[in-house]
């Protein structure tokens, strides 16, 4: 993406005047959103006219769609050699998904669990979640905070069985979907709603990257350091199509894609994200992140994993607050520490 909009753009812009980089972090929001709006119901209207639950697309397909900014950013920085970047951006988004986009989503309406998404795509989001954690933690304790290529050949190899697992527990789902021929979206064909969907999910990610772009020249022209930069505002902006594509569900009243497309985007950080950045040149661990970045990481995937264990049908909205407390801790801490 940034080959195609290169920071030189946005430099150029900024040297013409704060306004003009106000105007396209303005117009890069508008686009967000609205592709957000296509995005959600080319996702809802194929389920409904297929009669597959929504949180399995969810789950599946949005959360694919909304990780490839997350993707792309951590294994073009590999490459670079930048493996800070590459890793904080992985474990950040993380953080953010759960922690920020998740407790908004608690904060401002009632969220709907799913018994069968938790046992089987929340099992795994837990157990490659914290099993990456304690992989670099041994390797702490040997002194030797380095992932080779090997451990990111191995999460891309369970990436295949992961993707088999989903299509089966598609199909195995306790809840099966409503084919709804009024719903206005479901009327249109699945090739129209097809590309409604990858309309909107193009958009997302230009709309992202503007986004990201403006906001990083406003930081550079008010002082803010490039560290902080790149732990805050990258994590953030590569998320950004989560959190829009969240709060268009909430809009549209399709909150089953909120909880799915979280839970979906963590393992897909996991397994596409981290897996395909260590497969490219390996990883080295800076301390900050046994310091920080990976305390935070462990409180929020525990608690979302404890607060959907005791969670019966809908999620309590004071998870919310707790959670939007955490993430604003999180970046302060880092600001503060920078």
């Amino acid at each position: 993406m940034a080959y195609f909009l290169p920071d030189q753009w946005f430099e150029f812009l900024a040297a013409k005047g704060v306004f003009w980089i106000f105007c396209s972090l303005a117009v890069s929001f508008i686009a967000l959103f609205k592709g957000s709006d296509w995005f959600v119901d080319g996702a809802a209207g194929a389920a409904k006219k297929l009669g597959i639950p929504v949180i399995i697309i969810g789950v599946t397909i949005v959360s694919l769609g909304t990780t490839s900014p997350e993707a792309t950013v951590s294994i073009m920085a590999a490459f670079a050699g930048k493996s800070d970047l590459a890793l904080g951006n992985a474990i950040g988004s993380i953080i953010c998904n759960t922690a920020l986009i998740f407790g908004m989503g608690c904060a401002l309406a009632k969220i709907p669990t799913d018994r069968f998404i938790f046992k089987r795509q929340g099992m795994v989001k837990l157990l490659s979640c914290m099993g990456f954690i304690l992989l670099c933690y041994i390797l702490l304790i040997f002194h030797h905070p380095y992932v080779s290529r090997l451990y990111g050949f191995i999460l891309l190899g369970i990436l295949v069985w992961y993707i088999f697992a989903s299509v089966k527990w598609a199909k195995q789902h306790r809840q099966p979907g409503i084919i709804d021929a009024k719903d206005i979206h479901a009327q249109k064909s699945l090739l129209v709603l097809g590309l409604v969907f990858l309309a909107g999910l193009i958009l997302v990610i230009v709309a992202s990257r503007v986004l990201i772009a403006s906001a990083t020249q406003i930081c550079l022209r008010f002082g803010v350091p490039e560290a902080v930069i790149a732990s805050t505002i990258v994590a953030f902006g590569t998320s950004v199509p989560e959190l829009a594509t969240g709060v268009a569900s909430l809009v549209k009243g399709h909150k089953e894609i909120l909880l799915g497309n979280i839970i979906g985007a963590n393992i897909l950080n996991i397994f596409v994200v981290i897996g395909g950045s260590i497969s490219v040149a390996g990883l080295h661990i800076s301390p900050d992140f046994y310091r920080l970045h990976f305390p935070f990481f462990v409180l929020v995937v525990g608690l979302f994993i404890i607060f959907s264990a005791v969670s019966k049908k809908y999620y309590n909205r004071i998870f919310g607050p707790i959670f939007l407390l955490i993430y604003a801790a999180y970046v302060a801490i880092q600001y503060l520490v920078k």
